[in-house]
């Protein structure tokens, strides 16, 4: 084939991902403006796309959201999608860009799985494998529509799908390497994946595929040919994928490995401790059938237990596997893996720990199965098109794949598993069944894979919700209770929820626009601390839904700090809550204590009084390190009693200001969470600005040193950036650019 023809073929078979995929979320009964996304998309997926919108699509305004669990690095620590910044900069309402996003991953991902099949083929057999319309349709079915994709997407769980780009792309560029059919098209999707893949907070699936799809990759590379020189462009396309993607993704690295992350990539353990994969989970997984679940399992973890794989697995008979004995043996590899590491057999489980650091950092091992689920129906495809016959009359697969997606789960599943057992033995018993065409037989099961994917999307029980009403609904609550109380337009003001739906749980509240320390997201480490040595309990690093009941003394404590000072009803109408220190306040003396333990009992045990013990003096924590680097004063100026606090307010979307008389230099609190990446400044009152350190106030907010004579501080967050990132994303750019139009094409011999 001519490298024109390729590239032609290559936009045909993108065109039709991103085409058809739409149409089946139609054919399964989806309808504009209605969510294909539920639980996680709504709770807090929906929530950040509200917020995005709002900001224009500018993630740099997200660079930190008083208003989130009480003050949040929203860019950091979700990752600047492009994405979602792209479509809300074209004015798209959440829902929209939740949909198209979806859309855009699975066309994306059917792209990448049916150009990877193809070339597979073309390098076990020597020849080009050409698809025709309806192989074609069936891999985009087969590939972006597998049934484990059916609870990731209906879960809302469009991080982990994203994560798994980079390995698909990897996996792509890998097999068109040795098959020697690498166009410009290919390598611009790939590199695009890759780097869209590790910018969007799913870094677990991107550890993952790099670690559990690395004996996939090899096992292509070898059967391949395992010539260097088949390195070279998955290496350089990835290479210039980070470095385009290194002045947005520095952030993200600065918070993966600063104090305000909530998770260490090293010297943590929390892998097992939300749950372990079980053999009967794993058995279950081998059918279409979501019936098979365990009764004793929580509905909540079904969409992590589950794996679904179905009938494709016995078509992996098709595969050539005397030319494919590498990557057979790596995807094996890749399975046991998965499987071993996800049940904690021991003692593999703990030497792989040992030797992968970073795998620690990580819970729900049963993700690690994703990769050879990946490429489970793209081995398959490739086999298939390897057949030696082709259906005359597609007519016939069409219309048995149409009774197979409309029969019920059983005869859907026994049906299934005889046709590619007939398909894969031949048995001269089967008579007519067993002459079937291989092709035809994958355009039936990606189809029957199409009825168990929406079989998973629609068991979730807020399934295509109207996402827009839900915002409008949240958004009559929240600007009627600003009218109630119209101190509530700061965001250094919150509310406690006396309510929350199911749809957004948590962040019901901030849905409506209104600040809460109630939330479900990615909280400030500090926070965490502060909330669990109040409640006298050990860290916990899965704190990622937060909720303060107000009869908790703990609750009580931070609800004074953090300026809960009103209930919000479901009506709208709020009740004061009880007296708080502020938005911002002076202390006139310094308490150090040696932990965040103790400080969580001393402030718990002042019970109503902290309020008014917070304006006299801070608390900090002396090992905290931005405590030490913040080089503070040994004690505060005795003047500092009369330092005072005029007026503080943070409009939302705006961060935070506070006019102030300060007659020494004196410690000011932000009611709101500390982060690194703020910095302060202080106006003179005679115009001059200088700036102010800023330091972790009573273990977990946002404190300010301000010098003598300020009359107004402000508070504003940077995104931190690589240097010279310019010349960054032009070396990217340069090295794809080479890779698109002069890196060798030739099949390699």
């Amino acid at each position: 084939m001519s490298r024109i023809r390729r590239e032609l073929d290559d936009l045909v078979t993108l065109g039709t991902m991103l085409a058809i995929v739409p149409l089946t979320w139609l054919l399964m009964g989806w309808r504009w403006p209605a969510a294909v996304s539920s639980h996680d998309g709504l709770a807090n997926v929906l929530v950040l796309l509200q917020a995005l919108v709002e900001a224009k699509g500018d993630w740099a305004s997200l660079a930190y959201r008083p208003d989130l669990l009480g003050g949040m690095k929203v860019r950091d620590a979700v990752g600047p999608f492009p994405v979602f910044g792209l479509l809300a900069r074209f004015a798209f309402s959440p829902t929209t860009i939740l949909d198209l996003t979806s859309f855009l991953l699975q066309a994306v991902i059917g792209f990448l799985g049916v150009r990877a099949a193809t070339d597979l083929a073309a390098t076990w057999s020597g020849r080009d494998a050409p698809l025709g319309f309806w192989l074609r349709l069936a891999g985009a079915w087969a590939c972006g529509f597998a049934p484990v994709l059916g609870w990731k997407l209906g879960a809302g769980h469009l991080t982990l799908v994203t994560g798994m780009l980079p390995f698909l792309a990897a996996f792509a560029l890998v097999v068109a390497a040795s098959a020697g059919t690498n166009t410009a098209t290919l390598v611009l999707v790939a590199a695009a994946a890759m780097a869209t893949g590790v910018l969007f907070t799913g870094h677990q699936m991107v550890v993952y595929g790099a670690i559990f799809g690395a004996p996939i990759l090899a096992g292509a590379w070898w059967a391949g040919g395992r010539r260097p020189r088949g390195l070279l462009l998955p290496a350089a396309s990835a290479f210039a994928a980070v470095l385009l993607a290194l002045p947005e993704l520095w952030g993200v690295l600065a918070h993966a490995f600063g104090t305000d992350s909530l998770r260490s990539l090293g010297g943590m353990r929390i892998t097992y401790s939300y749950l372990t994969g079980q053999p009967l989970d794993w058995l279950g997984s081998l059918l279409w059938a979501r019936d098979t679940l365990r009764p004793s399992q929580p509905q909540l973890l079904h969409h992590e237990i589950n794996n679904p794989m179905g009938p494709l697995l016995v078509l992996l008979a098709l595969v050539p596997w005397r030319r494919a004995r590498a990557f057979g043996v790596g995807l094996a590899a890749s399975t046991a893996a998965a499987l071993l590491f996800s049940m904690n057999t021991h003692p593999f489980s703990d030497l792989l720990l040992l030797l992968a650091p970073p795998l620690g950092s990580f819970r729900v091992p049963t993700r690690a199965i994703l990769p050879a689920l990946f490429v489970l129906p793209i081995a398959v495809l490739a086999g298939a098109l390897l057949a030696p016959e082709r259906p005359r009359r597609w007519v016939l697969a069409v219309l048995a794949a149409t009774v197979l997606f409309l029969l019920p789960p059983l005869p859907r599943e026994l049906a299934g598993w005889a046709l590619a057992a007939a398909v894969a033995f031949r048995s001269p018993r089967l008579g007519r069944l067993a002459t079937i065409p291989a092709p035809a037989v994958f355009l039936v099961l990606a189809v029957g894979g199409l009825a168990a994917f929406r079989e998973r999307v629609l068991s979730f029980p807020d399934a295509f919700p109207d996402g827009e009403a839900l915002l409008a609904r949240a958004r009559y609550v929240g600007d009627k209770a600003r009218r109630a109380q119209p101190a509530l337009d700061s965001t250094l003001v919150r509310v406690s929820p006396s309510f929350e739906w199911p749809e957004f749980l948590s962040n019901t509240a901030v849905a409506g626009g209104l600040s809460s320390l109630d939330g479900y997201y990615f909280p400030q480490r500090r926070l965490v601390e502060l909330m669990c040595a109040a409640r006298g309990q050990a860290y916990q690093p899965n704190s990622l839904l937060l909720r303060f009941p107000p009869e908790r003394p703990s609750s009580r404590a931070l609800f004074q700090l953090y300026d809960v000072a009103w209930r919000l009803d479901e009506s709208g109408a709020v009740r004061p809550l009880g007296e708080t220190a502020g938005p911002a306040w002076f202390a006139s003396r310094l308490i150090h204590s040696e932990s965040f333990s103790a400080l969580g009992h001393q402030l718990v045990s002042l019970r109503e009084a902290l309020a008014f013990q917070a304006r006299r003096a801070v608390w900090l924590v002396g090992p905290d390190p931005m405590v030490a680097r913040a080089r503070l004063p040994a004690s505060v100026d005795a003047r500092c009693a009369e330092a005072r606090v005029d007026r503080a307010e943070a409009p939302r979307g705006a961060m935070a200001v506070a006019r102030v008389h300060a007659p020494a230099d004196c410690p000011l609190t932000f009611a709101m969470n500390y982060a690194e990446t703020l910095h302060a400044t202080a106006r003179m009152g005679d115009g001059r600005t200088q700036p102010a350190p800023v330091f972790p106030a009573y273990g977990a907010l946002a404190g300010v040193w301000v010098p003598r004579g300020a009359a107004e501080v402000t508070v504003t967050a940077h995104v931190a950036k690589p240097p010279l990132s310019a010349l960054w994303r032009a070396l990217g750019a340069a090295l794809l650019l080479w890779q698109t139009m002069y890196s060798p094409r030739q099949r390699t011999p």
